[in-house]
């Protein structure tokens, strides 16, 4: 659910680009399916990491200033996730979520 929780991504880049996540298995409707633990290598943290004057801090590679975009993104959705659950599962809102997905 990473993927759909708030925007529709297709993968998670951070600081990078391309590395792997892992995803604990939830257990069934303990805690609505949500897993405890999500660990990557793409350095999240680094992308959205800014100084007092509002600039990044490191660079984000290969993709620059839409890969950080991206990675902003991303923390949305870990955010809903963690927060909300799998709500999506409800069948109320398929409609919207194929429309979304042009099917």
């Amino acid at each position: 659910m990473l993927t759909k929780s708030f925007y529709l991504l297709r993968d998670f880049p951070g600081r990078y680009d391309g590395g792997v996540i892992w995803v604990e298995q939830g257990e069934g409707r303990i805690n609505d399916g949500v897993s405890g633990v999500i660990i990557g290598s793409n350095d999240w943290a680094g992308a959205w990491a800014i100084d007092n004057a509002g600039r990044p801090l490191y660079a984000t590679v290969p993709g620059g200033d839409r890969q950080r975009e991206l990675a902003y993104r991303f923390g949305v959705n870990l955010v809903m996730y963690a927060l909300t659950g799998n709500y999506k599962s409800d069948q109320v809102h398929v409609p919207a979520i194929l429309e979304r997905l042009g099917q």
